[in-house]
C-alpha cells in the first residue's frame, strides 16, 4: 500500500507538470446510455408516426383499388370462369400463402434478432467541491473522474483530445483576457470566434473558439472551444479541444460536453480554500490542488484522505488526515507513517516540538528526497484535533526553505471549518 500510494502521488504530480491533467478513479459520477433529448425524442416519434400512417394509407388505397378491379373483372366473366378463378386462388393460397401451424411452430424455435444498443455511453462528471457537471461521451472520454479540485481535465483514449474545467478568481478584466492569461496563450493566437452563448444555470456565458499551433516547439496544432461564465466573484472556464487531424471525428463529443454544462445556483467552494471535510486549510490559488483517499484508490472522506498541492514545477505539499482515538495518537509516529505511506520516505530526522497549530501541540521533523532532477528538502509536522478525533500530518517540499513554505499553510489551518 505504501509503494502504491507513493507511485500514484508522485506520478500524477509529474504528469500534471507535463500536461495539466488529473486522472483519478473515485470522484462522483454516474453512468447511463445516451438518450435523445425530449424535443428530439418527440420529433423522432412524430416523424415515425407520420411515416407509419402514410404507409397504412397507401396500403389501404392499394387494397381498395385491387378490390374494385377484381369486382369489375368478375362481373364481366361467366359464373363458371369465376368459380374456376376462385378455385385457382384457393390452391395458390394453400401452396404459397399463409404458413400452416407446423411452420409457425418451427419459426418460434428460431433465435431472436439481436437487440439494438447505443453505440456510445454517456457518463456525467460531478465536481464534488463546486457542484458543476457535464457529460463525457465514451468513446473517446471513457474515464469520467478526476482528483482535481479547482482544475479538472479529462484526456481522450488517444491522448489527442482534452476536456477540462478551471475555476479562477475573477479579476474583473475582460473574459477573453482572463481566458488568455489562464492558459498562457501566446500573443500570436487570436480568437477565431467570440459569441454570447446560452446562459448556464441563469448566468450569461461567452463562447470562444481558437486554433493553437505549437508544432514549432514539438507540440500539435489544436482546435479549441471554451465556455466562460462569471459567477460568485469567480470565473468558470470549460474548454474542449482536439488535435486538428482528429477534430472532425471527435467534435460531437466535445460539443456534447459544452452543451450539457450545468452550474449550481451557488458554487460551494473557492480557489485557495479547502474545507470539504470540515477542516480548513488555505493555499495559493495558483497552485494545483488535488485530493485522494487512503489508500489512494479510495475516495477521500471525513475519516481519512490526502490533500496535495502542486506548484508550477514540483510537488509542494501533502496533507494527510485520519480518524484516531486520542489515546492512540503519537506525533512522531504520525510523521513517520504518513511520510512513508504518501511519499515512500522511510528516513526522517525527528526534531521534537514545533509549537501549536490551531491551538494544538505539534511535532516536527526534517528529511530530503530526490524529485526529478532536484534534491528537495522536506519539513514535516503532525498534530491532533480532539473535537473531530483526527490526526493530521503535513509534509512540505522545497529546494531551500520548506519551513517558509509551510508557515502560511500552518497558520491558516483550522480543525473545524466553521
Amino acid at each position: 500500500m505504501r509503494i502504491a500510494s507513493t507511485l500514484i502521488i508522485l506520478a500524477l504530480s509529474i504528469f500534471l507538470i507535463g500536461c495539466g491533467s488529473n486522472p483519478n478513479e473515485h470522484v462522483q459520477s454516474n453512468e447511463f446510455f445516451r438518450q435523445p433529448s425530449d424535443t428530439q425524442a418527440s420529433a423522432d416519434q412524430s416523424a415515425a408516426q407520420d411515416s407509419q400512417q402514410a404507409q397504412q394509407d397507401d396500403q389501404q388505397e392499394q387494397t381498395e383499388a385491387d378490390a374494385t378491379a377484381e369486382s369489375d373483372q368478375q362481373a364481366d366473366q361467366p359464373q363458371a370462369a369465376q368459380a374456376q378463378q376462385q378455385s385457382d386462388q384457393s390452391d395458390q393460397s394453400d401452396q404459397s400463402g399463409q404458413p400452416d401451424q407446423a411452420d409457425e411452430a418451427d419459426q418460434d424455435d428460431e433465435p431472436d434478432a439481436p437487440l439494438e444498443t447505443s453505440s456510445d455511453v454517456v457518463r456525467r462528471y460531478n465536481n464534488p467541491s463546486y457542484g458543476y457537471s457535464f457529460d463525457l461521451v465514451c468513446s473517446p472520454f471513457c474515464d469520467p473522474n478526476s482528483n482535481g479540485i479547482d482544475r479538472v481535465s479529462f484526456l481522450s483514449e488517444t491522448g489527442r483530445a482534452l476536456i477540462g474545467v478551471d475555476v479562477v478568481i475573477d479579476d474583473e478584466s475582460d473574459l477573453g483576457d482572463q481566458l488568455r492569461a489562464n492558459f498562457a496563450l501566446p500573443d500570436n493566437v487570436e480568437f477565431t470566434a467570440r459569441s454570447t452563448a446560452a446562459t448556464v444555470t441563469g448566468e450569461p456565458a461567452e463562447r470562444f473558439d481558437w486554433d493553437e499551433d505549437r508544432r514549432a516547439t514539438g507540440g500539435f496544432q489544436v482546435r479549441w472551444h471554451a465556455l466562460v461564465v462569471r459567477v460568485d466573484e469567480l470565473v468558470v472556464i470549460l474548454r474542449a479541444g482536439a488535435v486538428i487531424e482528429d477534430y472532425e471525428a471527435i467534435a460531437p463529443a466535445l460539443e456534447r460536453a459544452l452543451g450539457s454544462f450545468i452550474l449550481p445556483i451557488e458554487l460551494g467552494a473557492q480557489p485557495g480554500r479547502y474545507d470539504r471535510f470540515d477542516y480548513l486549510i488555505e493555499y495559493d490559488p495558483d497552485d494545483v490542488a488535488q485530493e485522494f483517499g487512503q489508500p489512494t484508490n479510495n475516495p477521500p472522506a471525513d475519516e481519512s484522505g490526502i490533500f496535495v498541492l502542486q506548484s508550477a514545477s514540483a510537488l509542494k505539499a501533502v496533507l494527510t488526515w485520519q480518524t484516531l482515538g486520542a489515546a492512540f495518537y503519537d506525533g512522531d509516529a504520525a510523521i513517520q507513517q504518513s511520510l512513508s505511506d504518501s511519499l515512500g520516505i522511510e528516513s526522517i530526522n525527528l526534531s521534537g516540538d514545533y509549537g501549536e497549530v490551531d491551538g494544538q501541540a505539534a511535532r516536527t521533523g526534517e528529511a530530503e528526497t530526490q524529485f526529478g532532477e532536484d534534491l528537495m528538502q522536506i519539513q514535516s509536522f503532525a498534530w491532533y484535533c480532539p473535537d473531530s478525533g483526527r490526526e493530521f500530518a503535513l509534509h512540505v517540499l522545497d529546494r531551500d526553505d520548506p519551513l517558509a513554505v509551510a508557515l502560511p499553510l500552518l497558520e491558516s489551518f483550522r480543525c473545524s471549518a466553521d
